[in-house]
């Protein structure tokens, strides 16, 4: 008996002597199901490495129009008594922003004027006008210190329920005590004038007088000038801080107004991209409607901020960012000049 180990080969078409027909069309639709298969599976690995190659590739960053910030501070003391503008408005350079109202420097002006008028028209040769005027002057100051005194009142209550500052209070305070310093001279003139033996109206300087009034007169009117609040510049107010009705100090924040001149652009870049943030670096930006236009860095970047909530993504991160400013090749279109307006960015290509 003659034994072989050799395994005889068989025709895989015959099965128990039956032939069997495989269709090639199954095959190959098994075939594609196999690379569908294994494309499914490796999708997200060629995702992460395309993600990897673009962020290498393409440096992006979020932005937006940034127009240069003017404080409008108050130069004078007064009640608001009327706000000439609004938020969005676009105002010009000397235009009047608020009209400010000082009942103090309103009561000096009167005084002042009536001893103008009295100096003339006695011209210092009569005793009675003299008199007269001392008198009006004595009533006009103690009306004055009446209205300091219940000032000073009303904003000693504000102090208390917390609607006016230490400020306010110390200014308050200030018009009550010169308002009594007024009323003292004025009540003292009078009393000089009045007594028995004083030295006549002729031995007066009348017209050093008239100097020394309208000297005054002159200082209290660029004074009532500086009520009117303007414009330093022309621009677009982007905030107001202040309401009609309200006592403000020198000083005082009134409003902020954006510039009117050419805007830029402020992106915040990653730090590991700062080859980018050099002067002289071109990118494009990229507004809301879709527009592009592209923009220039201004200067090598020499800030980081840290990147505001509004510009984040709600599950990113707020890092820590390069401040990139960037000034625009081609005009803004002006209906896009909004203060704050996000804008994407998108640098070109370097490898250095």
């Amino acid at each position: 008996m003659k034994i072989s180990f050799q395994k005889k080969d068989k025709d895989p078409t015959v099965v128990h002597g039956m032939k069997v027909a495989y269709a090639p069309a199954k095959r190959a639709a098994a075939q594609w199901r196999w690379y569908v298969v294994l494309l499914c599976v490796s999708s997200p690995l060629i995702y992460f490495l395309i993600k990897l190659m673009l962020a290498w590739l393409i440096v992006s960053a979020q932005g937006f129009v940034s127009l240069a910030r003017i404080d409008v501070n108050s130069n004078a003391s007064g009640i608001v008594e009327r706000l000439e503008v609004r938020t969005g408005q676009q105002v010009t350079a000397g235009q009047t922003l608020a009209q400010l109202r000082n009942a103090d420097l309103e009561t000096q002006m009167a005084l002042r004027q009536a001893e103008y008028t009295a100096l003339q028209t006695a011209g210092g040769a009569a005793d009675a006008p003299q008199v007269r005027l001392a008198r009006q002057s004595a009533r006009l100051a103690g009306e004055n210190l009446e209205t300091s005194k219940a000032f000073l009142k009303d904003v000693g209550f504000l102090r208390n329920q917390g609607a006016a500052t230490v400020a306010d209070l110390h200014l308050a305070r200030e018009r009550y005590n010169r308002a009594q310093t007024e009323y003292d001279q004025a009540q003292f003139e009078l009393d000089r004038l009045q007594a028995p033996g004083r030295p006549t109206a002729a031995d007066a300087d009348t017209g050093a007088a008239l100097m020394r009034v309208k000297a005054q007169m002159t200082a209290l009117t660029d004074e009532q000038h500086r009520l009117t609040q303007t414009a330093p510049i022309a621009g677009r107010v982007l905030d107001v801080f202040v309401v009609e009705g309200a006592f403000i100090s020198p000083g005082t924040p009134m409003l902020l107004l954006g510039s009117a001149d050419k805007p830029h652009v402020v992106a915040y870049l990653p730090t590991q991209h700062a080859r980018y943030a050099r002067k002289g670096q071109r990118a494009t930006v990229r507004l809301a409607d879709g527009t592009t236009l592209a923009a220039v860095v201004r200067q090598d970047a020499t800030l980081t901020k840290r990147l505001p909530a509004d510009l984040s993504s709600p599950i990113g991160s707020r890092d820590i960012m390069l401040l990139v400013e960037l000034d625009l090749v081609a005009p803004l279109p002006e209906i896009q000049w909004v203060d704050g307006l996000p804008v994407s960015v998108r640098f070109a290509f370097r490898l250095f």
